[in-house]
This record gives structure tokens, sequence and C-alpha cells, in this order.
């Protein structure tokens, strides 16, 4: 456990034993049942075993748990002594309902690994046998406990003389109860087992995005599609509504038909279309070819990003392969990062580089950085490097850039700042994390969470035209951000691309907190330099004061982060025509912190069940005022 948790942990620990204190007293004084003694050790067993985990912590508090259940039965002996008539045969009662309780422990021992690994089980033989004894030892330990409370509660609301059938009207109430709660342990045991699948989901197949619409209405040639589903197929009468869309928005540039392999052959074996279940894209004698299973169980999670995979089709169809190169060899940030979550930019490259038909590869000291940008390269990505560049590399990139190349330039507080390459280009950029006390991500609930920038105040460049025209719905998360602003010697036209909500601040000595020599602000955070010249020989360039807003964690969570991460490259290389969003209609996939975890887990298997008890509590007590009224 985090230190977060000690002093609360201390805290609730010196609650419970003075609670345990007094408990104890009212045994010896009243001779009042110890059923309460027995719940707090079973809780607190519960906190050695499934939360502290392993090591000296869980061995502890485990250890003193079961001294407690044990301290119960001897509390329970002792009243059971000092009692008489219909309270004595109420502790006897309660007595055997705690030995069940406790007793039901062994089985919960024979599934832990000193017990699977003496009696030599592995794989399926282990599952069997932990999820038979996981079921049982819960259905024992509740159906022991909740008997042992309400013969206590029975024992408390009569201290002189337990009414005759009192006893046993608590013992067969419990026992209902607890049957009832634990019916979910072997219930879930078997739907584990026996696992089964429905699908009950929404699903719709997505429509043509913008930049879809913009790749066919910028096309030299018109586009064709050629889909080869049979007649009444589910998938090939979903396939038609895209494409019949797309053709109605696109115009003259695009067209499509419907065709059968079988009823095709002819143009099939021209097209090496062995069945159906495939789409053809072709422009003049160009082709490329989408695979889209003909049944419709198989063919609903592609129909729902359908508008990305005919949009990555059509940029290698219309636009070729081209290359892109990532700097390497200073520390850069990459797609097989593993250390640091945030510079690990796996899914940028996959999912939206590899998409728009850049074929991605490296370029260092060996591949001739000191020298000359290979002639191939569509732009350069220099990714955060933590160590400064050769100063022939920065010649080489600025010679490149102002010769029309294309540079995207990612910086972050831990890097190296990248002086001598950005005031070449006209650009300025800080060294420390920028933060906000009011507009940022929340995530442990800490300061800490205060650099974790979002925005959605974008300029009016085409590279963000999208974004900036659903701003009130799309936005920026930015977790290590730098600020990046014009120099006052730039020679080139700057841009801005992005700027801050107001408020955000240089936190110069790291306490995130906004002092008197911290003023907020409106910064930048993005930035777009162009040279001079007009045409093909104009060189382009986008700086951006965070590298981790391209990570896998940040864009499997932000969708205006990947829009970003699309529409800049797409201006990079002139492509600024078909910028705009891809549509989809996958699901979101919901994250939660650690924190956030553990109380749904909690929530789940502590929460509930006391409700179910708190009713049972409520429903008793009507009946009993029905009955005596």
């Amino acid at each position: 456990m985090g230190s977060i948790f000690m002093i609360p942990a201390v805290i609730l620990g010196l609650v419970l034993l003075l609670g345990l204190g007094v408990l104890v007293r009212d045994v010896f004084q009243k001779l009042s049942g110890s059923g309460f003694v027995l719940l707090v050790g079973l809780v607190g067993l519960f906190v050695g075993e499934r939360l502290f985990g392993v090591g000296t912590p869980r061995l502890a508090i485990s250890m003193a748990s079961v001294i407690v259940l044990l301290g119960s039965v001897g509390l329970r002996v002792y009243a059971l002594m000092g009692s008489e008539g219909a309270r004595k045969g109420g502790h006897r009662g309660a007595l055997i309902a705690s030995a069940v309780s406790v007793a039901s422990l062994v089985l919960y021992a024979l599934t832990l690994p000193t017990a699977t690994d003496a009696l030599g089980f592995v794989d399926e033989g282990l599952s069997r046998w932990n999820g038979v004894w996981s079921s049982l030892f819960p259905i024992g330990l509740i159906g022991g406990l909740l008997p042992v409370l309400l013969i206590d509660r029975a024992l408390a609301s009569h201290p002189r003389e337990l009414p005759m059938g009192a006893m046993r009207h608590a013992a067969v109430s419990g026992v209902s109860m607890a049957l009832a709660l634990t019916l979910v342990f072997p219930v879930n045991f078997l739907a584990s087992h026996y696992d089964q699948e429905w699908d009950l989901a929404y699903f719709r197949t997505t429509r043509a995005g913008d930049s879809t619409i913009a790749i066919v209405q910028t096309a030299s040639e018109p586009v064709e599609a050629l889909l080869f589903y049979a007649a009444g197929n589910d998938v090939g009468q979903e396939l038609e509504t895209y494409f019949r869309g797309l053709e109605g928005l696109a115009g003259d540039s695009f067209s499509y038909r419907r065709l059968d392999q079988a009823l095709d052959p002819v143009l099939a074996e021209e097209l090496k279309v062995r069945g159906n279940g495939v789409i053809i894209l072709r422009t003049g004698e160009d082709t490329q070819t989408l695979k889209i299973n003909d049944e419709m169980d198989r063919a609903k999670r592609d129909l729902r990003k359908l508008d990305s995979k005919v949009n990555k089709s059509l940029t290698k169809l219309l636009k070729g392969s081209r290359d892109l190169y990532f700097l390497v060899g200073h520390g850069e940030a990459s797609s097989r990062e593993r250390d640091e979550p945030l510079r690990r930019l796996n899914l940028w490259k996959r999912d939206v580089l590899e998409a728009q038909s850049f074929k991605v590869k490296t370029f260092g000291v060996t591949d001739g950085s000191t020298q000359a940008v290979p002639e191939e390269a569509g732009v350069i990505v220099v990714a955060a490097p933590t160590e400064p560049l050769l100063p022939e590399e920065v010649d080489t990139l600025v010679d490149w850039f102002e010769k029309g190349g294309a540079l995207l330039i990612l910086l972050e507080p831990a890097a190296d700042p990248l002086t001598d390459l950005l005031q070449r280009l006209g650009v300025e950029a800080g060294t420390v994390p920028l933060a906000n006390t009011q507009f940022h991500l929340k995530q442990s609930g800490q300061k800490s969470d205060r650099v974790l920038l979002a925005t959605n105040t974008f300029g009016s460049h085409a590279s963000v035209k999208t974004l900036s025209r659903n701003s009130k719905q799309l936005g920026l998360i930015m977790p290590t951000a730098v600020r990046v602003q014009k120099a006052g010697n730039a020679k080139h036209k700057v841009t801005t691309l992005v700027r801050s909500l107001d408020g955000t601040f240089e936190d110069l000595d790291g306490d995130r907190e906004a002092d008197p020599d911290e003023p907020g602000k409106v910064h930048e955070l993005a930035l777009a330099i162009e040279t001079a010249t007009e045409g093909d020989q104009q060189g382009r360039a986008i700086v951006v004061g965070d590298t981790s807003l391209f990570s896998d964690d940040v864009l499997r969570y932000s969708k205006g982060n990947v829009l970003f991460g699309s529409d800049t490259i797409r201006w990079l290389v002139g492509d600024e025509d078909t910028v705009g969003e891809i549509n989809s209609e996958e699901d979101v996939k919901i994250q939660h912190t650690r924190q956030e975890d553990t109380a749904w887990f909690l929530m789940s298997i502590v929460g509930v069940p006391a409700l179910v008890l708190i009713f049972g509590f409520v429903l008793m007590r009507l009946r009993r005022r029905e009955e005596s009224s």
C-alpha cells in the first residue's frame, strides 16, 4: 500500500481496537454476544488477504485477525458458561454458528498456493479445485455469521429472559438470508466456467467522414468501388448504405457497383477476387483491396470503423506510399518505448501514420543524418530527444526545411530543449512544465494532476480546421507540455495552432502552485512555420510543446488528439485539402484509475452484500411490528 493510505489505515486500526475493547467489556459485564467481534475478525482477514497482497503487512494483519476470530469463540464460551435457561440455549446456537463460520476458513486455506502446490494441482485441475472451494467457503462463512448476528440481536433485545422460539426464529432467518446471499458464489463459478456470450450491443455502420469525402473529391481521376456481396446479404446492404452516401456527397468523382463473384466470374478473375466479402477500390489501372467478411457477426467490428478502413485504402490508392522518418540516436520517444508509457508512440505510428500510407522508417547518423535527408522522405519527426543533436544534424534539418522539406518537432520538459534548431526556425520554447490549477485532467485527485493540461482553443490554420470547427465537442489532452512562441528574430511565417486555457503558468519550482513569480495566462502550445517560398518548394514545420499527446495512453482516450495527429501530418505533406474527421461507431473504452477500480471492487463485494443485509433487517423489523400489532 502507498504511504498515502498509511495515516487513514492507522486511524482506522485505532478505532477498531477501541471498538473491540468496548465489545469485549460488554461480553464480560453483560454476557452479551460476541458476533461483532467475529465480524471484525473476518473483515480484518479480508483486508489482510485481499488488499495487502503479499509480504509482512498481509501476514501481520491476517494473523491478528485469526486471533480475533478465535477470541470471539472464547468470548462466546464464556458467555455460555455464565448464562441460564433460554439465554444459554441462544449462546449455544450462536457458538455452533460461530464454529461453522470459523471452520469454513479451512476451505479457504485449501485454495492458497501452499496447499495447491503440495497437492500438485496445475492448469485445469487447479482451476476446478479453486473454483469449488472458492464457491463453498463463503457459504459456510456467511451461513454462520448472519445467524450469530441475529441471535445476538435477539439476546440484546431481551436482556433478562429470551422468549420461547426467539433463538430458533433468529437462527432460521439468518440461515435463510445467508443462503439467498451466497447463491451468487456458485452461480458466478458456473457462469465463468460455462462462458456464453450474447451480443445485445447497439450496432450501426459508420458514415463517410469529411476526410474521406475530401479525398475522393480531390482525386485526379474518378474512383469506383466494386462490392462483391451476394444479393440479399446483410453486410452488403450495410456497405451499400455507406457507399451510396459517399456517392451522393462526392458527386461525379465517385461511384459504386454491387456484384456477385459467382455471377460475374470474368470481372472477378480480372480483379483476382476468389469469393464474396471483398471491396475493390479502383481509379484508372490502380486498385486497392479491402476485405469485410460477408457474415454479419464477423463483420460488425469492421463496419463500425468502415470509414477509417476506406479512408486508409483511398489514401494508398490516390497518394501512393510515402516515407516518414523518425530521427533516432538521441533518446527520442518511439513506438518501441517500454519504460515510459507517455513516450510510447505505437498507436500513432500504426493507426495514424501507417493509415495514411506512410512507411515509417528511422533516420540516424548511420543513415546520413549529418549529411542530407533522403530524397524520398515526406516528413522528418524529431520526438523529444533527451540528448542534444549534433550541429551537423541541425544543419541538415534546417537546410532540408528551407528547401521545401517538412519537419514535426515534439518537445517536453525533461527532454533536450533543441535551442539551436528552434532558433533557426524562428521559435522559442520553455523548459519547465505548464500547469493549471483549474483546467486540467483529473486522475489521482492530487496537485500532480495540474500538469495534465486540457484545451479546446485552436487557431485558424488549415491543420486545425476541423478541431476549431468542433471545439465544443473535441479538445486536446497535453500531459507534459511546455510553452512555444515565435522568436523576435523569426524570418519565417509562424502561426499559432493551439493555445492553453487562461490561468496556465510555468511551474518553475515544481510545487504545482501558481506562485507570485509564476503568473497564469494563455500560452501557445503548438506552432506552424512556413518558408516564404510558395508551391512545391515551400518548407513546412510544426512545433508542439508536448510529446505525450501522441502517446498510446492518450490516443486511446482522446479523439481530438487522434485528429490532431492526423491533420498535422496531412498539412505537412501538402494534403490539407483532405483534412477532416474520420467517423467511427466503435464503443469508447471506459478506463478507470487504480483508485476507481478499487472503489468499484469494494462496492461490488462489500457494498452490495451490505445493502442486502440491511434490507433483510428492515424486512424483519417490519414483520415483527406486524406480528406484535
